[in-house]
């Protein structure tokens, strides 16, 4: 029996991922290579999202390592903005009844996870497990506890949603019906064959 959904939010709330966006529009502003800034940013996000250091800390961190010497707050004003919003997934999380417990469960940094808890369009969750906030990642397992715990669920009582393959073979293994956003059309056939009773709200043309 299904009795809680819980859902990533970047690559399922956002089209495709944000760090995809994210290293696109810093390399633009840093006069960067896009590869260049690859290579620093990725390793400094997995510090990033387990709260190794703050926003100025990520950004003065950034600078030094891609070796540009743009505007501090024009990198960090452009990291937070990046993401291109999935509109659909904001429908479809408020077409979610009463009867289930909703959560978020994201590999994120402090200054996002203010963002997008506050943004009213996610009223509907009820319980946010960010990385930075309990100190540990996905895939790790302790990730998913963490989320078990916040939904007062099991895992074979959640529905888990996320675009990374790695994170849902993490989530499976723990027992949790995951559902691996790659395609919309892929997702609702998932969505359909978990949760047939959950009819999804048709998508805007």
């Amino acid at each position: 029996m299904i009795r809680a959904i819980a859902f990533d939010w970047g690559g399922i709330f956002t089209v495709g991922t944000f760090d995809s966006d994210a290293v696109q529009n810093l390399a633009a502003i840093a006069g960067v290579e896009p590869e260049a800034v690859h290579r620093a940013y990725f390793p400094l996000l997995a510090e990033f999202e387990t709260g190794a250091f703050d926003l100025a800390g990520f950004t003065d961190r950034f600078l030094e390592q891609t070796g540009s010497s743009a505007d501090r707050e024009l990198i960090a004003t452009t990291f937070l903005n990046s993401g291109r919003e999935r509109t659909e997934m904001f429908a479809i999380l408020a077409s979610i009844p009463d009867a289930y417990r909703v959560g978020m469960l994201s590999n994120n940094v402090a200054s996002l996870c203010d963002t997008v808890r506050d943004d009213p369009r996610m009223a509907r969750i009820e319980k946010f497990v960010f990385s930075n906030e309990i100190g540990i990642r996905k895939p790790d397992a302790g990730a998913f506890h963490a989320l078990s715990a916040a939904l007062e669920l099991p895992p074979a009582e959640t529905v888990f949603i996320d675009d990374n393959a790695d994170n849902i073979a993490a989530a499976r293994e723990l027992g949790y019906r995951a559902i691996l956003l790659d395609t919309m059309e892929h997702f609702r056939a998932q969505w359909q064959e978990l949760l047939p009773g959950l009819p999804l709200p048709e998508p805007v043309s």
